[in-house]
């Protein structure tokens, strides 16, 4: 059966509204580093700061791809933009987003023009593609330039980044261009939204990289032959996954708005419940960078709702946000069927795919009930009600009488 296809939901072959939403974010943060006045920062950040902005400027004007690449990275990007919504200190977000930002540009031989000095002391600095290098004492700082990068250690020796002594945190998931992360640069990772979670530390739950790494290449592959242009978007929706632990029984995943393409999830014995995990975060990311430009529903974050299947309240916004993750989920789970997957030939699938369905239609019809929808947010709606609708008429039963939400 042909699934239809929406904005934000499940797109079509080369749709490119998400990427564009993407560069449109990266611009964002451009314009707001261009613009951002050095008043109330630091001494050394405050004069470290003009040099980087020109540096910058000049990147904008000859390597406006590689810059918005570098900005894009999970190093720089969730700092900056917790910057942008004011929810970090900007003083400790440019001292932990710029040695980062300079570095993925200096590997990038020919794209900083001229020297940049960020003469501000730092205690590690993430070399994509190898590892982390950490220093103690701090560092002073670095030179970056169109020949690489430099730092100049507590000593006063000056290494060439490529040849820093690194911890291997990064890991290659096979059949993506994402990786398992044993480092976490999102500054807002211990602070949790969920009252039965308590943050996500880094925890590979004492199984090896290789486990995780194997296991998410399971589920990333469910999703490819399910959903092949969701896995398509899966290039910019998942860029890196942290290991937050290790539990059998119940599984726990979270995102957050200012580090779109970074997902943290505990491992789980089900290739199908981690299947899920990665659909359903990588929709919140989607969602996520939507805001930034259009809250979909007017009154998201003034309206509230009970949710049965948590203890607190949850805002509309948050009953959008779930829906928005799985009635793709649903499409995951109907597209399994139909290629009569072994995966789904247990009682168990058929009880979680009516248990989805059901709280996919309590969640749409509160958001239809409550919701004063943008005419964008009207729009990812209408693609909702249209994927549901398919969904739960291709199911094998009704889904039961229930009041509950989608988990998400």
């Amino acid at each position: 059966m042909a699934l239809p296809h929406g904005l934000l939901v499940v797109p079509a072959p080369g749709d490119q509204r998400f990427r564009d939403l993407v560069r449109k974010l990266r611009l964002l943060v451009l314009r707001d580093l261009l613009a951002r006045r050095s008043d109330g920062l630091s001494e050394p950040v405050r004069r470290a700061w003009p040099r980087v902005q020109h540096a910058l400027l000049g990147c904008a004007r000859t390597h406006s791809a590689e810059l918005l690449a570098a900005i894009g990275s999970e190093d720089a990007l969730p700092p900056l933009l917790a910057m942008l919504g004011g929810v970090g200190d900007p003083d400790a977000m440019l001292r932990a987003a710029v040695p980062a930002l300079l570095a993925h540009l200096a590997q990038k031989r020919g794209v900083l023009e001229e020297s940049v000095l960020w003469d501000v002391p730092f205690a590690s600095l993430a070399i994509a593609g190898r590892g982390l290098a950490r220093f103690a004492p701090e560092a002073q700082g670095m030179v970056a330039n169109a020949a690489g990068a430099e730092v100049r250690l507590a000593s006063g020796e000056e290494i060439r980044a490529e040849n820093l002594e690194t911890t291997p945190t990064f890991h290659a998931i096979p059949g993506i261009d994402a990786h398992l992360s044993r480092h976490d640069a999102n500054p807002l990772a211990m602070q949790e939204a969920h009252p039965e979670k308590a943050g996500n530390a880094v925890d590979l739950g004492e199984h090896a990289p290789d486990a995780w790494t194997r296991a998410v290449a399971d589920a990333v592959e469910l999703v490819r032959i399910a959903l092949p242009t969701v896995h398509a978007e899966l290039a910019l929706a998942l860029q890196r996954i942290v290991p937050v632990g290790y539990q059998p029984e119940r599984h726990l995943s979270a995102s957050y708005r200012e580090a779109p393409g970074l997902v943290y999830m505990t491992l789980h014995p089900s290739v199908l419940t981690l299947a899920e995990a990665i659909v359903h975060e990588t929709q919140h990311g989607k969602l996520n960078v939507l805001s930034y430009f259009d809250p979909a529903l007017v009154n998201g974050r003034t309206t509230w709702t009970p949710s049965p299947v948590r203890p607190d309240l949850r805002p509309l916004s948050g009953v959008l946000l779930a829906v928005h993750a799985f009635v793709p989920v649903a499409a995951l789970h109907l597209r399994l069927a139909e290629l009569d997957h072994p995966i789904t030939r247990t009682p168990e699938f058929r009880t979680r795919r009516e248990q989805v369905l059901a709280g996919n239609t309590r969640g749409l019809a509160i958001v239809h009930e409550l919701g004063e929808p943008t005419p964008l947010g009207r729009d990812l709606i209408a693609a909702l009600d249209a994927l549901h609708a398919v969904t739960r008429a291709a199911s094998p039963q009704s889904a039961p009488d229930t009041e509950a939400l989608p988990p998400g």
